[in-house]
């Protein structure tokens, strides 16, 4: 039986559905808006929006709730999602094969990482991968709340917060740890900090915890639950910039806090909180070169860097 037969509970359908038609389904699922999936298309919104109907006419059900903020999955959108990420993901590897280019990295991968990773030891390795591999072209999203692979708005997702079901494919990179800096004109104008329990009584810079960024940041509340907050802002390289300007303390990876040598570390020898850094993939999509590629360079590249990162306990 056709996948998509038993997801719509059994209900007839004229004709299956055309390869097209759910590839655009796929699209309109990522991006939430039929403009958004034809401009990645390159077909117009209005051919979007006729083959998604069509789509849902073949199947006997409505795969997407319209609304004017966009389009969301219907609970029979949601079942149609993996059986079509599968045909997704077996045809490009068909193509990948047929076309003799199993050796040949080449196409889109779309990856997500915190913030100050995908910046500061990501994108730096980048222009290495693109001399070796011209046609590979990476996009980058960069952000403190993790994109989606559910939707695959990423296609790799580094995460401090790994995927608890799914059919994905996870391994722990790294332990992240947490240092407290300063700089020194805020040293040298506050309080002495000889011990931890000194901490209390200084000025902080954080996250804004309103549901923008993800929880695992909430590393300051662990560390000083009353935190006096001088500035807070949804990005961590404000937050360090924010802290070199004399603001407050502010806790830091390594490879954000050494981009510069306008901070100092106040306990150097002790890291202050430890987040686990994780690697996480649709399974399918790692049969593909290109994927499964990008998954090993960036494996690679945390172990290339032990003066950052731990290895996993």
């Amino acid at each position: 039986m056709h996948p998509c037969c038993a997801l719509m509970h059994n209900k007839p359908m004229k004709q299956l559905p055309e390869w097209n038609d759910l590839r655009v389904f796929l699209m309109v699922a990522r991006l939430g808006t039929i403009s958004l999936a034809g401009e990645r298309l390159g077909i117009e919104h209005s051919t979007v929006s006729r083959r998604i109907d069509r789509l849902e006419e073949k199947l006997g059900a409505v795969l997407f709730d319209r609304r004017r903020s966009g389009y969301t999955l219907t609970d029979a959108g949601r079942r149609l999602i993996p059986n079509a990420e599968k045909m997704e993901a077996a045809l490009l590897e068909a193509v990948e094969q047929s076309l003799g280019q199993a050796e040949v990295i080449e196409g889109t991968v779309r990856v997500g990482t915190p913030e100050a990773f995908g910046i500061h030891v990501l994108a730096p390795s980048l222009a290495r991968l693109r001399d070796q591999h011209p046609g590979l072209h990476i996009e980058l999203m960069a952000q403190p709340q993790f994109p989606s692979l559910v939707t695959r708005e990423v296609e790799i997702l580094v995460t401090l917060e790994p995927p608890e079901a799914g059919r994905y494919k996870v391994a722990r990179l790294a332990q992240v740890d947490y240092f407290l800096y300063c700089s020194p004109g805020y040293r040298t104008s506050h309080p002495p900090i000889r011990e931890l329990g000194d901490v209390v009584h200084q000025e902080f810079v954080d996250y804004i915890h309103d549901g923008s960024v993800s929880d695992r940041y909430r590393i300051l509340q662990e560390l000083t639950p009353n935190a006096r907050r001088s500035f807070s802002t949804t990005s961590v390289l404000a937050q360090r910039t924010a802290a070199a300007a004399g603001l407050g303390l502010v806790l830091l990876t390594p490879y954000v806090a050494r981009q510069g040598n306008d901070l100092v570390c106040v306990f150097p020898d002790q890291p202050l909180m430890t987040r686990g850094l994780w690697i996480a993939a649709p399974e399918d999509l790692l049969k593909i070169r290109r994927y499964r590629f990008v998954w090993d360079h960036i494996r690679q590249l945390i172990e290339q860097h032990p003066d950052l990162f731990r290895r996993p306990s």
